[in-house]
Order: structure tokens, then C-alpha cells, then sequence
């Protein structure tokens, strides 16, 4: 389940007018956050998402933007499609339109963040043969956004067809337009004729029963810093993120926490230039069987996640990896352990598929399978350095097991293997 969308285009021309006493003369997605301009949040999720490719719609102070990030931000290219004048959020993407290269991209706002996973908005959306598929949020008890109906088309009622939307008043609970779309290109041809005009007045509210218009619901955190009380309520949540993690054996992990863990020199033995392509060249680290009996006790979910080039290089198969992996499966459930997924990436290195770890797309896969999946409640334990990458990218807390190839690292722990790891559990304060 590869991530097939990998460009979005960020609304980035806001003025910033209400924040003005909180943030001076910044452009809005400047606004400073715990020292980081806020549009680096937004940065950090979208590469977390996959996202290769940003085309910046900027206007209001857009060379104080391009100065602070210039054309590329860690794995995300960056392009600037430049307002001379206020073109309404249409006439922005419109405009913006002109640098994505691929038939579907998102759209999302540069003043708000909503944490959803965007591979399942990206499914939803080739699901419904959708124009445009928007992401929803509910709200309690709130009058700043307007309303929009849906007729549901699930059982849960998560998902359907967008019919309307109503103007802001206040109400106990509603459905709001959470600020990502998923649009494919052929929007242009309902697109008003015209250069200004808005893309939420113009294109959404006007005629939408008429369209390909899909939401899909989702529960993940929200926030828009357009007013100076969500402003400051972000900025609080940032700082309490980065609070220093306490010892491991401080964690409070319950069954609503989910571990992943890399297979190769973690369950088993490396072949250092080589592949374990077989089950006679699978050697099982002492003590591992016992470490995820252990895990079992105190995670809801134990999921592997794996890279398996060799695949790719033609030096296995497919059914291979399967026979070695229910091999290592069912030899953990003799000792009253589980794995309850196992992904794996058969990607070539050179593909830079986003799959692949250091890329997030099997943790974004698993959080697709499990959406009850909590990044900020996971734990990745792995051996290598991609693999810390991997699980930082997606806000886990990180486990290195040590080796004579990872003595610097960026992991919260270190360990020296998977026993000591479950040993921390069993003895937890």
C-alpha cells in the first residue's frame, strides 16, 4: 500500500490580522511556535505523511517565507507560487495548480493542523472517484466554523457525500471542515471563470450536490491558531510535548499502546551483506521468544516492520519472506507471544519509495489498518539508524539495540537487546 499522492499545496498567504498582537509583524504561517514558525509543524507532518513535494501559495510578506526555508525543507521540495495580488483561496490554488505535476494532490491551510493520516484520505478518495474529498472533524460546543451535512453512506457514519454546508452559529455538536482536501485536477474544469474568487464560497458551497464532493470523519487532533486563545493553547501542547521522556521503565504503557519492531537484528541475526532469505539461514537472538511473551502482556497491538530489498533484487520471493516470517510467528506463540501484523518494504533503496523506512509508509499502512494506532503512544525498537528515523518521523518514542554499526544515535534509549527491553517492563515502576 504504497503512498501513491506526494504532492500537496499549502495555503500560505494569510495576513494574520487577530494574531497581530501575539505575533507582530510576522505573516501568519511564520507565527512563532515554542521558537519554530508554525509552518514547520506543518512541514514535519506532511513529511511524516510521505509528502516529497510543497508548492507554498504565498502573498502577504511571502520573501520573509522564502528566506526562512528557501526551496527545500529535510525531504520536501519546496515551490512558491507568488499572489501579486489577493486572489481569494480559489484564485491561490488556482495558481498553485500550475506546479503539480501529478493528476491528485492535497490542498490544506497554512494556519491550522489536523493530525489525520493522509494515506487513508488518499484511499477514501480513489475509493469514491472523488473530485474533491475533504477531511472532517467533529466539534463540541463550538461557533467559530460552519456546518456541513453529509449523507452518510457507512453504517458508523464516517463517510459520504457532501450535500451542503451551513453558516457559523453556535450549536453542541457538529461536523466542521477540518482544512484538507484531496482534489484531482478536473476540479479546474468547475472552477469559476474568473481570477479572484474562494474556493470554499465559490466552488464548495455553490451547487454541491451537483459534484464529486466526499468527507470522510476522522478523530485526530485539530487546531486552527487563527485566534490568539488556540494560538497560545498549541503553543502550551508543543511545549508539553518536548518535556524530557522519563526512564523507560516510567512509560505508563497499557494495552493502548502499540510497539514496532524491525525484524533483522532485532528477532534474528543479521547476514552482513546478505539477506536471510531462507529458514535454515534464520538465527533466533537468545532470549527474543521470551522478551515477546512479555510484550504481549502490556501492548495492545506488536506489529513488525521490515525491509526486505532482497525481494526487490530478485533474491527472494514474496512466499519466501512469508515462510520466514510465519516461521518466526509461530515459534513466538509457543511461548505465549503474538505479532499481530507484520509489513514489509520490497522496495529497491534507489526507488526513494516513501515505504521504506526511513520512510513512514508502513507505520501510516498500520495506523490505515488499526486507527486506533496513537504514534505519541508507540514504541519503535530497531537496530539501525533508518529505523530510529522512522519511528521519530511518526512522534514514537524510540528503542536502539546496540551493534558495532549504531554507536551514535538519535534513539530516546539504548539497549543492548530485546530481553533487557522486556525486562524494563517486567520490573516497570
Amino acid at each position: 500500500m504504497d503512498i501513491k499522492i506526494r504532492q500537496a499545496i499549502v495555503l500560505a498567504g494569510g495576513l494574520g490580522t487577530r494574531l497581530r498582537s501575539e505575533i507582530g509583524q510576522y505573516p501568519k504561517p511564520l507565527a512563532p511556535i515554542a521558537e519554530q514558525p508554525f509552518l514547520t509543524y506543518l512541514f514535519k507532518y506532511l513529511q511524516k505523511n510521505g509528502i516529497n513535494k510543497v508548492v507554498l501559495s504565498v502573498g502577504y510578506k511571502w520573501e520573509m517565507i522564502k528566506e526562512t526555508y528557501g526551496n527545500q525543507w529535510n525531504d520536501i521540495a519546496i515551490e512558491y507560487a507568488i499572489e501579486n495580488e489577493r486572489l481569494g483561496t480559489g484564485g491561490a490554488i488556482k495558481l498553485a495548480m500550475q506546479y503539480i505535476n501529478d493528476d491528485n494532490f492535497y490542498v490544506l491551510n497554512g494556519d491550522t493542523l489536523f493530525d489525520i493520516n493522509l494515506l487513508t484520505l488518499e484511499d477514501f478518495h480513489f475509493k469514491k472517484q472523488a473530485q474533491c474529498s475533504v477531511a472532517l472533524k467533529q466539534m463540541f460546543k463550538v461557533d467559530r466554523y460552519g456546518c456541513v451535512d453529509v449523507s452518510f453512506e457507512d453504517n458508523d457514519k464516517t463517510e459520504g457525500k457532501i450535500i451542503g454546508f451551513q453558516e457559523k452559529e453556535y450549536r453542541d455538536k457538529t461536523i466542521i471542515n477540518g482544512g484538507i482536501y484531496c482534489l484531482n485536477k478536473s476540479i479546474l474544469n468547475q472552477f469559476p471563470k474568473q481570477k479572484v474568487f474562494s474556493f470554499e464560497t465559490d466552488y464548495l458551497e455553490t451547487d454541491t450536490h451537483k459534484k464529486a464532493i466526499y468527507g470522510k470523519l476522522f478523530n485526530e487532533y485539530f487546531i486552527d491558531i487563527g485566534i490568539p486563545e488556540d494560538y497560545k493553547a498549541f503553543e502550551n501542547k508543543i511545549k508539553q510535548d518536548q518535556q524530557p521522556l522519563p526512564p523507560f521503565n516510567q512509560l505508563p504503557i497499557d494495552k493502548s499502546w502499540t510497539l514496532f519492531l524491525d525484524r533483522d537484528g532485532v528477532f534474528n541475526h543479521q547476514i552482513i551483506n546478505d539477506y536471510v532469505k531462507q529458514v535454515n539461514e534464520l538465527k533466533i537472538i537468545d532470549g527474543v521468544p521470551e522478551a515477546i511473551a512479555e510484550f504481549s502482556k502490556h501492548f495492545g497491538k506488536i506489529l513488525m516492520v521490515t525491509n526486505q530489498q532482497g525481494i526487490g533484487k530478485g533474491l527472494m520471493t514474496e512466499d519466501d519472506l512469508h515462510h520466514l516470517n510465519g516461521y518466526i510467528i509461530n515459534l513466538i506463540e509457543t511461548y505465549g507471544g503474538r505479532i499481530d501484523k507484520v509489513y514489509f518494504a520490497p522496495q529497491l533503496k534507489e526507488e526513494n519509495s516513501n515505504y521504506r523506512k526511513n520512510g513512514t509508509g508502513m507505520g501510516l499502512h498500520a495506523k490505515h489498518d488499526y486507527p486506533q494506532i496513537d504514534f505519541s503512544k508507540s514504541i519503535l525498537v530497531g537496530d539501525s539508524e533508518s529505523d530510529i528515523e522512522f519511528g521519530t518521523k511518526l512522534g514514537m518514542k524510540t528503542v536502539m539495540l546496540k551493534n558495532n554499526r549504531n554507536l551514535s544515535t538519535k534513539a530516546n534509549y539504548i539497549f543492548e537487546n530485546l530481553q533487557e527491553v522486556a525486562n524494563q517492563l517486567k520490573h516497570k515502576k
